[in-house]
């Protein structure tokens, strides 16, 4: 890949610009090359596969209503759809054993207030890298030096957990029927299990919403000609 220009002689070292530069020339019929290479059917055509970076998709979907009253529809919906599909994740949390004890308001919507921040953490959500098929919704996160953050601010605490929630709450209301495969690129190879492995994706494996054929490196995303 050619090196990034320096701008004041400094570089660049943010991992939207690895993520865009990398990720750039699949836009178009060749955002199916990712999409095979995810597990994607071969007998996916081309042209039935799209590829976005740095996606907000709530964000974008309640921007789209223009009334108060339409808003706060879509807020309840995307609230009911969070508490019945992800009614035990909390408890699923603590009981992995893999994250720090939680705080009161992370994982629960009880309150007004935690409603409220329910829908602020799903619309200022952003993955990475999506690329949509007829049947699938591949949700990636990339990394080139940060790790995956955690906010314990927050409702939706973990990173990875938060955008699979994200995506899957929004696929439900919209009463889309695509299955969410996450998958994410690094630096680094990891192994669930190992000492170095993340304990987000370990989370996600044991889950059974993430597998560890989707955990890619850079090197592996497919080379175009």
């Amino acid at each position: 890949m050619p090196s990034r220009a320096k701008v004041l002689e400094i570089e660049n070292r943010t991992e939207n610009w690895k993520t865009a530069h990398r990720l750039s020339p699949f836009f178009g019929a060749d955002a199916a090359q990712l999409a095979y290479k995810l597990g994607e059917p071969p007998s996916t055509l081309p042209s039935t596969v799209k590829l976005e970076l740095f996606w907000k998709g709530v964000r974008d979907w309640r921007a789209a209503k223009t009334t108060k009253k339409d808003k706060r529809e879509c807020n309840a919906r995307l609230v009911e759809s969070c508490r019945h599909q992800f009614k035990i994740l909390r408890r699923d949390i603590c009981r992995s054993k893999l994250f720090r004890e939680l705080d009161v308001p992370n994982y629960a919507i009880s309150s007004e207030a935690h409603r409220a921040q329910l829908i602020t953490n799903l619309t200022n959500t952003e993955i990475d890298i999506v690329v949509e098929s007829p049947d699938r919704l591949y949700i990636g996160e990339a990394k080139f030096l940060s790790s995956f953050d955690a906010d314990g601010g927050l409702v939706l605490v973990h990173q990875l957990v938060r955008q699979y929630v994200m995506a899957t709450v929004l696929l439900d209301v919209l009463g889309c029927s695509r299955e969410v495969i996450p998958f994410v690129v690094t630096n680094e190879t990891y192994v669930v299990g190992s000492n170095r492995c993340p304990r987000q994706l370990t989370f996600m494996v044991r889950q059974g919403w993430m597998t560890e054929s989707r955990f890619l490196t850079w090197d592996e995303l497919p080379l175009l000609p």
